[in-house]
């Protein structure tokens, strides 16, 4: 398996050459001055004392009025209800004023508000009679990072209602005390009603699972709900769950799937509100490692609005808000079916709802997403069925991939220590011809084609594992199955596993972090190692290539860091296997062996060796190169 930032360039003839040609001593002065340049730059530019005090006051008061808007959106929302509850007080002796305020809704508009609870062995709900709606739902087998319960909903900043007109009131379900007509261990009923006609919420749990059915039922109101529909709202500030709140943040928004299309999502970077222009099957509030998902059988209509947000609570990490059109039915009672998801994002159970909604787990596009889908992930649960061990999968998981990509890396070998034996003659044409780089490239072309060598037969089986390794990328720190499982000193494979936290520093914090990744550093080293034996095994690579391919695992130390554990411990096995793997096969290969074939490929090609098209190539222009030369001196 080869390294993520290494895809062995250095393997085509020409490329090496035509980096040492650029890299020469002038390069190397340009890079170190600019390199110093940067680092005065940052020197002369870092903050005096003063400016980082005027700087955490400044962030001190910005968090300050946050807090100051949030207080008072709370105490105008007490205000408001303490001004609807006087009015509430007022008219509760004059039923037409109470009509007037409430119409036919008018006798539920005072009660007293009490919860009743539906559950299974995997989750909790809590509804509220008033507005018959869902005030809270806890996944009973998980616990934060911080170990207290997950709670997907939490009544303290959530809405949760219908709005519609019916006839000349404007209907908001959260304003009513609904009344609980039915109770079973599996179903709750509650109706609002209007005389003769009312509304009903048909609240559905199986024994176990993560499913909640929904209907909303209008009987008698045919000709009193206004033609343009009714509208569920659906807003929610995410909780925290895990332990980065920046990654967590990160990779939440809102999902969403058109009929008959793949789903797609709002942007996770920064606040957008997107208007949906077709009917929609699902809209998904996704986080890290779990989601709440609304559905409807008939489809949402087109017009729903999805918005993202910054929290309500500066203890939260996302708002995520939903306003969406119910299929209706002009003229007619309706009965609006819905489906709720409340779990994790584990992909085999998000594929069992068999409505795309494994597509909110990013595990790639194209080749990449298949390689996950056929391939990774059919291993990975098939070790999991028998193992409970994380890191013992993932040692087997790259034991198992390792060894179906063996016979690439054994042709690459073959292909590498074939170039190593023509390194001579190589060094004899490029002594010859050092003045004329092109016909270093003709003369070399003829010398493989005459020795039956591929140049690129040690690249292109090595690049032919590029999907996997990013395909493991994209994997791997999207799987549920790996938070909060420890392994060694890491006590959860789906986040970095710090060793020490020395805390922020400037500019070291944005290029490094603030913390050591054990599993970062033993890839890194391994990933050094594994470039020294490329290095050496490889024909052709000048010195200046050899600098730039060590630099490059350094470089992306910072990028990894931050990295789940379970991705760095997986690059790491990899090296090591690799290291394994090349042992083997130069105890394997015989380079006499190599050396007889070299020579019985001379022997049948001499004087009668074809040109092919690039070679011919080549030639034209080392020709035309020469010309040109020999005009200009003249």
């Amino acid at each position: 398996m080869i390294s993520i930032w290494e895809v062995n360039f250095k393997r085509i003839p020409l490329l090496p050459k035509f980096i040492g040609k650029l890299m020469d001593r002038n390069s190397y002065i340009g890079l170190g001055l600019i390199f110093l340049l940067l680092v005065g730059y940052f020197y002369i530019n870092k903050p005096s004392d003063k400016d980082l005090v005027l700087q955490k006051h400044y962030a001190d008061s910005i968090e300050n009025v946050k807090k100051l808007n949030n207080q008072l959106a709370e105490i105008q929302k007490e205000k408001n209800k303490l001004y609807k509850d006087s009015i509430a007080k007022a008219v509760l002796n004059d039923s037409n004023a109470l009509k007037g305020m409430y119409g036919g809704f008018a006798s539920q508009a005072l009660g007293q508000e009490t919860n009743t609870f539906l559950e299974n062995k995997d989750v909790k709900l809590t509804i509220s009679n008033k507005g018959a709606s869902i005030r809270q739902v806890q996944l009973k087998k998980f616990k934060t990072d911080s170990r207290q319960p997950v709670l997907l909903l939490d009544e303290k900043h959530l809405d949760n209602f219908i709005r519609f007109k019916g006839g000349n009131t404007e209907v908001k379900s959260d304003e009513f005390f609904w009344t609980l007509t039915q109770k079973t261990s599996n179903s709750l009923t509650f109706r609002l009603n209007d005389g003769n006609s009312y509304i009903e919420y048909i609240y559905t749990i199986a024994d176990s699972g993560y499913n909640v059915a929904q209907t909303i039922r209008t009987t008698g109101m045919a000709s009193k709900l206004d033609p343009k529909g009714i509208n569920l709202y659906f807003n929610n500030d995410l909780r925290l769950q895990e332990r980065d709140i920046q990654e967590e943040k990160r990779k939440s928004t809102l999902y969403f799937k058109y009929f008959d299309e793949t789903a797609d999502y709002i942007s996770e970077t920064s606040n957008e509100k997107q208007t949906l222009e077709n009917p929609t099957e699902w809209v998904s509030f996704k986080q890290q490692f779990f989601n709440t998902t609304i559905q409807a059988k008939e489809k949402f209509q087109k017009g729903s609005v999805l918005e993202t947000a910054d929290p309500i609570s500066n203890k939260n990490i996302k708002r995520l808000n939903a306003e969406l059109k119910l299929p209706f039915k002009t003229g007619a009672d309706q009965a609006i079916e819905l489906n709720y998801f409340f779990g994790p994002n584990q992909y085999t159970l998000l594929k069992e709802q068999n409505i795309g909604l494994d597509k909110i787990i990013p595990l790639g596009w194209g080749i990449f997403g298949w390689i996950n889908r056929f391939m990774i992930i059919p291993i990975f649960n098939f070790l999991n069925s028998f193992l409970g061990n994380y890191g013992v999968i993932i040692l087997l998981l790259t034991l198992i991939i390792k060894t179906l990509l063996l016979p690439l890396v054994f042709k690459s070998y073959k292909s590498t220590a074939k170039m190593r034996l023509l390194k001579p003659e190589m060094d004899e044409i490029k002594e010859r011809n050092k003045d004329n780089m092109q016909q270093q490239q003709v003369e070399n072309m003829a010398l493989y084609k005459k020795a039956g060598v591929n140049p690129l037969g040690g690249c292109l089986p090595m690049l032919l594992q590029m999907p996997i390794l990013v395909a493991v990328f994209q994997f791997v720190p999207s799987a549920f199955e790996f938070r909060q499982e420890s392994f060694l000193w890491a006590d959860d494979l789906s986040i970095y596993d710090s060793i020490w936290t020395f805390g922020k520093l400037p500019i070291i914090d944005t290029i490094y972090g603030d913390h050591v990744s054990l599993f970062t550093l033993l890839m890194t080293i391994s990933t050094l190692i594994y470039t020294k034996m490329n290095n050496d095994l490889t024909a052709g690579v000048n010195e200046q290539m050899k600098y730039i391919s060590y630099l490059m695992p350094i470089m992306f130390l910072g990028f990894f860091n931050r990295y789940a554990a379970a991705l760095t411990y997986y690059y790491f096995l990899s090296n090591v296997v690799t290291f394994t793997q090349q042992w083997a096969i130069r105890k394997f290969v015989d380079e006499d062996k190599l050396k007889a074939q070299i020579h019985e490929a001379k022997s049948k090609n001499t004087g009668t060796a074809n040109k092919s098209a690039f070679q011919k190539r080549l030639e034209d222009m080392a020709k035309n190169g020469n010309n040109f030369n020999q005009n200009k001196k003249k």
